[in-house]
């Protein structure tokens, strides 16, 4: 799991950020939370994140001044700010010290996932294979990498029916005559998700296949993959691949 650090002085901000974000899905986890800059400091000495998710404007210690100070300290630290529009340039003239990226407040629906997953996947060699980025980008374990029996049957079961918009954690059980709370605890422990996010990025990766032929239509792919709903299919997409299905078929990854 990628540990983030959310740091905002207004405490609604961040119980929005943390409470409103599929960090699961994306594999994340908050680790902790800091009020300006001098506390994230601190924070960050006893969590050791891998990202900063930071305002700008803050009391003590600003969003500029805890970046210098986080990249010089943690070189691999990633630290996106979360910017007000009359910030906008300030923000820019951060990239320059190492900040890896930026989103204009408000941000909508699914945008903060989308450049987590893009900036935390990104590669200096752009000769890496797409279907490695793929691998990396949304990682489902195989059934030749589990052990448990239940669990390779329910895989083969996702395999078999994703593509339902019936599709049901109660369902899949039932086929395999086992109860669900054991069977998703069973899953959960051999597969580090739950079924149903098991099951999302599974979706999503049989839509960026699907995506690879230009001429097949983004509703089309979302029929495809079990999702009724176009819009919602493609605020998902862009949680985990970083991107909108049409930008992925016009560009890949």
């Amino acid at each position: 799991m990628i540990k983030v650090l959310i740091v905002d002085d207004e405490k609604y901000v961040r119980m929005g950020i943390k409470g409103e974000t599929d960090w699961s899905l994306i594999g994340c986890e908050v680790v902790g939370e800091a009020s300006n800059g001098e506390e994230a400091l601190k924070v960050a000495e006893e969590v050791h994140p891998d990202l900063v998710i930071s305002d700008i404007k803050m009391p003590k210690m600003d969003g500029i001044e805890l970046a210098e100070k986080l990249i010089d300290k943690y070189p691999n630290i990633k630290v996106i700010f979360l910017t007000a529009y009359n910030e906008f340039e300030y923000a820019r003239q951060a990239i320059r010290i190492g900040v890896s990226d930026y989103l204009l407040k408000p941000f909508q629906d699914g945008e903060l996932e989308g450049a987590i997953q893009k900036l935390l996947h990104l590669h200096p060699n752009g000769s890496i294979e797409e279907n490695e980025l793929e691998n990396e980008l949304i990682p489902l374990k195989k059934k030749e990498e589990i052990t448990n029996k239940y669990v390779q049957n329910a895989i083969e079961y996702i395999e078999n029916n994703y593509a339902s918009k019936d599709f049901s954690v109660g369902g899949l059980s039932e086929a395999l005559a086992v109860s669900e709370g054991h069977i998703s605890r069973l899953f959960k422990s051999e597969c580090d998700i739950s079924i149903n996010n098991y099951v999302t990025r599974y979706r999503i990766r049989k839509a960026m296949d699907f995506l690879k032929d230009v001429n097949v239509k983004v509703y089309e792919v979302a029929d495809k993959v079990g999702y009724q709903d176009i819009a919602y299919f493609s605020n998902t997409f862009k949680k985990l691949a970083g991107k909108s299905p049409s930008d992925y078929q016009a560009k890949g990854l």
